[in-house]
């Protein structure tokens, strides 16, 4: 069936119920059920597209606020724990690079580096970002797991293109290394919903209350992933890739 549709992709799924939008920035894509006619589909994106096409310029307006400066120019910062800091970049005649942080971002970087300074910076930032986010969800779910015997095997901090988190068959969770950029409650929130799947491996009415068992007021902390979630994602997506 060929369905066109500008400025808009469209995906067929044998799992999807319903059709739907998914609004990233750039991205507008349709999400359609196999069974959905191709005037169900036209019907549909003409009652929606001008409300996706305004989530997507929200998304890039927001996108273009939090990008500022490059990494290596004077003013330039990073989001820490919800709220923007600056980042501060010296050479050193060392070997090794050094991340330290109180009120900013400090880190040197050895002379030798040359002119990839930049994309090195990242990969440091990258990998020290995820060595303090595992002791945090260590933290996490120590404090979150006893109440309810939601015992990860394993934690394991990863590049995810899309998702805020998983947990697999046998009870590891993966959390994407961007939450640490996020408000502490957000990254709380991801590590509960990660472990209450270790018991409920859906999104049922047993689940959300799982959660809610952990965190009453978690719909503030999801809400603000959908809100500004997708424009963090895009900010980064060369770290660590």
């Amino acid at each position: 069936m060929s369905i066109e549709t500008p400025g808009i992709q469209v995906r067929r799924s044998a799992r999807a119920k319903y059709l739907r939008l998914v609004v990233r920035p750039g991205i507008i894509e349709l999400v359609a059920p196999l069974a959905a006619t191709e005037r169900q589909v036209q019907s549909f994106l003409q009652k929606h597209r001008s409300w996706a096409e305004g989530k997507v310029r929200e998304m890039d307006a927001k996108l273009k606020v939090f990008q500022g400066p490059g990494l290596l120019e004077p003013g330039a910062t990073l989001p820490w724990r919800g709220r923007e800091i600056p980042l501060a970049v010296e050479e050193t005649s060392g070997r090794r690079a050094n991340v330290r942080i109180d009120e900013c971002f400090s880190v040197t970087l050895p002379s030798r580096v040359g002119p990839g300074r930049e994309s090195v910076l990242k990969q440091v930032l990258y990998s020290w970002i995820r060595h303090w986010l595992r002791g945090e969800v260590a933290r996490l779910s120590l404090a979150h797991a006893p109440r309810h015997g939601l015992n990860p095997r394993a934690i394991r901090i990863k590049r995810m293109v899309s998702r805020w988190g998983s947990c697999g068959p046998r009870g590891d969770i993966n959390i994407n290394w961007l939450l640490a950029l996020a408000p502490e409650t957000v990254l709380e929130y991801v590590v509960v919903h990660e472990l209450c799947h270790i018991r409920e491996r859906n999104h049922s009415a047993a689940f959300w209350s799982l959660v809610a068992e952990h965190l009453p007021g978690y719909a503030l902390e999801r809400a603000w992933l959908k809100r500004n979630g997708p424009a963090l994602m895009q900010r980064f997506a060369e770290f660590g890739a």
